[in-house]
């Protein structure tokens, strides 16, 4: 499963963490977001097959005012045809660019 910090909606609380990625298992994007102090809940993907194109994700977050950035997405897009994702850093793309979580 990937996973990658993305910039939270202005409605959010500013220390909440936004997380998209693939999960092949699932064959799903999702979205989840972990309030301060709060588990993750999920914002899309959470049930099997339940987002299975990365512009939908896309145009979903878009309605909470989320944006995932242009790279990102094509990101996104290429790991839906990856297997395993044993070799693929958590990056943190608050800040525009890709950084290694924990690096940034």
């Amino acid at each position: 499963m990937s996973r990658h910090l993305i910039a939270n909606s202005v409605h959010e609380h500013p220390d909440a963490v936004t997380i998209v990625g693939w999960d092949p298992e699932a064959r799903t994007y999702f979205c989840q977001i972990k309030p301060p102090g709060r588990p993750f809940e999920a914002v899309a993907g959470a049930q099997p097959e339940e987002v299975p194109d990365a512009n939908w994700l896309a145009s979903i977050l878009a309605e909470a005012g989320i944006d995932i950035p242009a790279m990102l997405l094509a990101l996104l897009r290429l790991e839906q045809g990856t297997e395993t994702f044993s070799d693929l850093a958590d990056l943190d793309w608050r800040d525009g660019k890709p950084v290694p979580v924990g690096e940034g």
